[in-house]
């Protein structure tokens, strides 16, 4: 069976690198794409308009959904002001 898909050429040739770094060929992922689906009913991530980092922290927030907690406010600062991710 043949597949034809209309896919933006730059888009295309960054997944191809991509997948070559992992080891793949486009034939290979999409197989596994299909794979996936039949085996599990649904597909291999969550679709979603998506939110930005600031909708994204005021949902965690109300919805308390926090990634850990602090023994001291100094502690908290320290983590608020790193230069981490």
């Amino acid at each position: 069976m043949s597949l034809t898909l209309g896919i933006d050429n730059d888009l295309k040739s960054e997944t191809r690198s991509n997948l070559k770094k992992m080891g793949l060929d486009m034939t290979t992922a999409t197989k596994m794409f299909y794979i996936y689906i039949n085996q599990h009913g649904k597909l291999p991530f969550t679709p979603s308009v998506g939110r930005s980092e600031l909708e994204q922290a005021v949902y965690e927030a109300k919805h308390h959904q926090f990634a850990g907690e602090y023994k001291s406010l100094e502690e908290m600062r320290k983590d608020l002001y790193s230069d981490e991710d």
